[in-house]
């Protein structure tokens, strides 16, 4: 962590006080939830803290004069992706472990201990929440996994209304005016709903997946969608006044100013845009910001945006240049800025929260006490003052700040003169109506951009796929860390958006339409793999030749060979061989030029392709949802990456060289001797589904030869492979399984348990641990605990058994805190 004077210091190791202990009771359903109080505090209160949650399922309560952590509450049993929302002193966010917490902003506890704070948990049984709390007039409203919008009272966290008609999950925050809800679905339909019960007003189908937050300002609604559009919709009726052609992907929400509305894309190179309010039309695109997937703020005249390129920029609003920008923060910022007293305050996908000042951009300090990375965009709350969320994204209300609605003014804090807007609505001029065309600039960098993989099944929030490699730059190993040049205007990231839900529904695909480099050297004549020079098989081979490309694109193999098939669809695919025959599906050894080469991505570009060459439309579309879902988190170290998949001339997946590297079974028939390298590959498969299951995405099928273990300079790590593609042809109902050590109970055929928050995964997990640690498979519904049957750390027992409970509902709460608890057990 750094100081306040820029230095860097060591993590901290905090000795802190419980500020109280909460009575233990029954969860009830749809109600308040009493825990026992995990919350750890200083004796220390600030005037001001900056609140924000993490990946590692803590929320951070911290000092925003030294960086200092003032309370931490590890309660949540998953992710805070949610932004955190603060009024009168209380904090309300969400968690992946499906529970709204109104915690205490003075101390982080969820028991009200200092003074008469509201402070209590919401059990919303619908799934994971990563929508942001809206809180206005004394009530709580958020978006869940399962697609629900529900109204909480924000005193005494009882439900007052749901609403389960959104048919998809909602991630954005719903915007709340005067006496209507207005919330996106990831089915791509916009809803406006009475505020006193939840009731349909209106709703409005948009081209594709909405996970951008509305923002509302007279009269008007603005919000975009993955159809790659902005859109202004009446908020009288819900029609469309105009639409606008981004060119790229909309994760995160607009903020609108004055007369223009300011919105971020996917795209590198043209990540930041700004339009007409009226009209829709396009008034600049910043060059500086690469993809942007965070909310952009404004204050005292500078818009602030983070990008996918690691940095933060603060750009000129009437001209789109850039002012500043700081270094590289981390990998990615996907946390949306705000600005208070001269200071932005993000976080970042290294997992650290940055404090950044606002007129140079050198960096204040660095809290990096969280061990997982920052979606969620930090609130700083007036402690000393009145309780309430301050600073420039709360004004602009933005991400579940809507307090102006709710006749709560804010004065202190940035003293922006964008904070206040008027909310009377305007009349609809029907000369702003209609669709606007407006396409992006080309951004110059010469580099094919890999389009987002598809929506299919519903999307999740934001996902950008950075390119990583087994191989590294001797030829042996990587670390699994991202690997591309230093210029960031050369760097690239695969843009991916997906996740598909238990329920989930269908969106649109976006393959990749890349074409192969234009180099018009002659290549040598090339030999074809697998077969002898008169073309006869190579005694052994599968019998079905590589297909290689040649002098004006020859096709040396068969024409009528699958591999060919494959190479004559795919353009930038320059070689196929099969190398395993025996599945389904079929893996090719492939090479591609999308993976490294000559665009400085990397040094080789070999790769891999699973396929169903055989195999009815139905069964074809199952794993193109599949491959697309795979897509949308193969970002995350611990899962190997997907660079693209399709359906002609038949289903295919496009990934790293995964077939290079051991199984975890291959492993495991000659184990190492510690067990803490035994385990490390299983804690490394946790971790990356843990980050997955962020976007509903889960396995189904995990087992030992579904993860890779790659020996680096660290020791193994373990990357999960497939991710149900090979279960495909055989189980037409996702999530059903055949009998095995790694089969839930309620994956069983004719099982009529659900398959609810990855439970089946973390059974599947908790035997790939016991399986690990001792040697064999469990052979039993109720195995004998790990260190009964093997010279394992008795610590181990405790969360392998409970993974591997048959009744889902006594299993950890999530795949985080599984993950969580395997790690501690293994390595603390």
């Amino acid at each position: 962590m750094s100081g306040t004077d820029g230095s860097t210091v060591s993590r901290r190791t905090v000795l802190y006080g419980t500020t109280g202990i909460l009575s233990t009771g029954a969860v009830t359903t749809h109600g308040p939830v009493e825990l026992v109080s995990t919350v750890r505090a200083t004796e220390h209160v600030p005037d001001r803290i900056v609140c924000v949650g993490s990946e590692d399922g803590t929320l951070y309560g911290i000092d925003v004069d030294t960086g200092e952590a003032v309370w931490t509450m590890p309660e949540p049993e998953d992710a805070i992706a949610s932004s955190p929302t603060a009024v009168d002193g209380t904090v309300y966010v969400g968690s992946e472990d499906g529970t709204l917490y109104a915690v205490d902003a003075t101390d982080g506890s969820t028991n009200g201990s200092v003074d008469e704070s509201v402070a209590w948990t919401f059990d919303v049984e619908s799934g994971p929440i990563v929508s942001s709390p809206t809180v206005v007039a004394g009530t709580v409203y958020v978006g869940t996994g399962s697609g629900a919008i529900v109204a909480v009272d924000r005193t005494t966290g009882e439900q007052r209304w749901r609403f389960d008609g959104t048919d998809a999950r909602v991630d954005g925050a719903p915007a709340v005016i005067d006496d209507t809800v207005y919330v996106g679905s990831e089915a791509g339909t916009l809803f406006a709903l009475e505020t006193a019960d939840g009731d349909v007003r209106w709703d409005t189908h948009l081209g594709d997946t909405i996970t951008s937050s509305p923002t509302v300002r007279d009269g008007t609604l603005y919000v975009g969608s993955f159809d790659e559009q902005a859109y202004a919709i009446a908020v009288d009726d819900g029609s469309i006044d105009w639409s606008t052609d981004l060119g790229d992907v909309v994760f995160a929400s607009p903020t609108v100013v004055e007369e223009t509305v300011y919105i971020g894309t996917a795209g590198f190179g043209v990540g930041l845009h700004a339009l007409d309010t009226g009209t829709g039309e396009r008034r600049w695109t910043a060059d500086g910001p690469a993809g942007v997937a965070s909310s952009p703020t404004v204050h005292d005249g500078v818009v602030y945006v983070g990008s996918v390129d690691g940095r933060v920029y603060a750009i000129d609003p009437e001209a789109g240049t850039t002012v500043w920008e700081t270094t590289d923060l981390a990998s990615q910022v996907t946390s949306s800025p705000t600005v208070a007293d001269g200071t932005l305050y993000v976080g970042s996908t290294d997992g650290s929260i940055h404090a950044v000042d606002v007129d140079t951009g050198a960096e204040r300090w660095r809290f990096d006490d969280p061990e997982g990375e920052v979606f969620s965009s930090p609130t700083v709350v007036d402690i000393a003052g009145d309780g309430h969320g301050i600073g420039s994204r709360a004004e602009l209300g933005t991400l579940g700040h809507h307090h102006v609605w709710a006749g709560v003014p804010f004065e202190g804090g940035s003293g922006s003169e964008e904070g206040s807007e008027d909310h009377d609505d305007r009349e609809d001029d029907s000369e702003n109506a209609g669709a606007v065309a407006g396409s992006p600039p080309d951004d110059g960098s010469g580099l094919s951009t890999l389009e987002l993989l598809g929506v299919a099944g519903g999307a999740g929030v934001s996902a950008f796929a950075a390119y990583r490699f087994f191989g590294s730059d001797s030829g042996g190993p990587a670390t699994g860390s991202n690997r591309g040049v230093d210029d960031p205007a050369e760097r690239v990231t695969d843009d991916v958006g997906g996740g598909t839900d238990d329920e989930s529904t269908p969106g649109a695909d976006r393959r990749s339409e890349a074409t192969p480099p234009t180099d018009t050297a002659e290549p040598e004549q090339p030999t074809v793999e697998g077969s002898t020079e008169d073309g006869a098989a190579i005694e052994g081979s599968t019998g079905e030749r590589s297909a290689t490309v040649g002098p004006a694109t020859e096709r040396v193999a068969s024409e009528n060979s699958a591999a060919d098939r494959l190479v004559a669809a795919i353009g930038p695919l320059t070689s196929a061989e099969p190398i395993e025959t025996g599945g389904p599906p079929t893996t090719y050894a492939v090479t591609d030029d999308r993976i490294g080469g000559s665009d400085g991505r990397g040094d080789g570009n070999d790769g891999r392709v699973l396929a169903l060459p055989a195999g009815d439309a139905e069964v074809g579309e199952s794993f193109e949802q599949v491959a697309t879902d795979w897509g949308s988190v193969s970002h995350y170290e611990g899962t190997v990456t997907v660079y693209d998949s399709g359906t002609e001339p038949f289903p295919w997946v496009l990934t790293d060289p995964a077939h290079e590297n051991p199984t975890l079974a291959e492993q495991l028939t000659d184990p190492p001797d510690s067990v803490v390298d035994r385990i490390s590959p299983v804690v490394d498969a946790a971790e990356a589904m843990s980050q997955a299951s962020r976007y509903t995405v889960r396995h189904y099928y995990l087992s030992p030869e579904r993860v890779r273990v790659a020996n680096t300079a660290d020791g193994p790590l373990g990357v999960v492979d497939d991710w149900g593609v090979s279960a495909v042809p055989e189980y037409s109902d996702r999530g059903t399984r055949g009998s095995s050590p790694y089969t839930a109970p309620e994956q069983l055929p004719g099982s009529e348990d659900p398959l609810w928050r990855g439970k089946p995964d973390t059974y599947a997990l908790g035997a790939l641990a016991y399986h690990a640690a001792t040697g064999e498979p469990p052979a039993a519904e109720r195995p004998a605990k790990p260190s009964e049957t093997a010279d394992v750390p008795t610590a181990l027992d405790r969360p392998i058994i409970r993974a591997l409970d048959p009744d889902p509902d006594e299993r950890h709460g999530s795949v985080g805190g599984f993950a969580r608890a395997l790690r501690l057990a293994a390595f603390d």
